[in-house]
């Protein structure tokens, strides 16, 4: 076959590979954008489970104080004082779920927006979660306002205003309490949280060492009873919990840009430490 035979041939072959390559990178790029896709819808699908589930914590909370609601009139004045205790516990764990639920569906709301990969379906469920916790919202209204004619048939019974005097609130909140903070490295060291690297500790990967003795006063403080999950505005893949806090106790899940710590079993988890310290690589 000469020179001249061959040339179409040629060109026939240079299209055929020309095409490959194009199919390829195309299967590429869609394998790539599957796989956003898929931790964009995971790390939705993430926040929207936490935010139903804390909807039937509070649905049951709300149950529980109804029921302790019933008959205080005669109840012996020790177990008012009692019940006055658990009620405002229940109250306050209402309070605090309802507050980190809202932030939930504002963070979805805004991360579905912002997405190239925005779920129309995911916008109308975030507007239905919205409508169910302003609806619980005026529910839990009213129902400290039954809870503060309560408080007043408690303090008859029990002969004084307040239900515990101070030095139990104290101690009662000391019991309950418990700190976190996040940071990088550099910025956990600045605050004397971690010790300051060696000269040739980063190079040879020794992990980060808390110091003997820090400050808290940086800290954010939660109750335990009440902390359920916690926020953080980075993926999962980039946090480091530094503190030993027992295994199976919680779970860090997330995904591109945020994630959730999901604090399974709460007196597990702060059993070993109860400064949560997480750094940001």
């Amino acid at each position: 076959m000469d020179s001249v035979a061959l040339k179409p041939f040629r060109r026939i072959v240079v299209i055929m590979l020309a095409g490959a390559i194009i199919m390829t990178i195309s299967s590429c790029t869609r394998n790539e954008r599957k796989k956003e896709e898929e931790k964009h819808i995971e790390s939705m699908m993430s926040i929207l489970v936490q935010v139903q589930k804390n909807l039937g914590r509070i649905r049951q909370k709300e149950a529980v104080v109804v029921r302790l609601s019933s008959d205080v009139e005669g109840r012996k004045p020790q177990s008012a004082e009692q019940i006055g205790r658990e009620i405002n516990t229940n109250i306050r764990f209402i309070d605090s779920t309802l507050t980190a639920s809202r932030d939930l569906v504002t963070t979805l709301e805004q991360q579905n927006h912002e997405s190239q990969y925005r779920i129309a379906a995911l916008d109308r469920m975030t507007g239905q979660l919205k409508g169910e916790l302003d609806k619980k919202s005026v529910e839990v209204g009213a129902m400290k306002g039954e809870i503060s004619k309560l408080s007043r048939q408690i303090a008859r019974l029990t002969n004084t205003v307040d239900v515990m005097d101070e030095a139990s609130d104290d101690q009662e909140a000391q019991m309950v309490r418990a700190y976190y903070i996040i940071g990088t490295f550099d910025q956990l060291v600045a605050r004397g949280i971690l010790q300051p690297p060696g000269t040739f500790s980063r190079f040879l990967g020794v992990r980060p060492v808390l110091t003997n003795d820090f400050d808290i006063r940086p800290f954010r403080q939660v109750d335990i009873t009440e902390t359920k999950d916690i926020y953080f505005n980075r993926p999962a893949s980039n946090l480091h919990i530094i503190t030993p806090h027992t295994r199976g106790s919680y779970e860090l899940v997330g995904g591109k840009t945020s994630s959730l710590l999901l604090i399974r079993n709460e007196a597990e988890f702060w059993k070993k430490s109860r400064c949560l310290i997480i750094m940001v690589e």
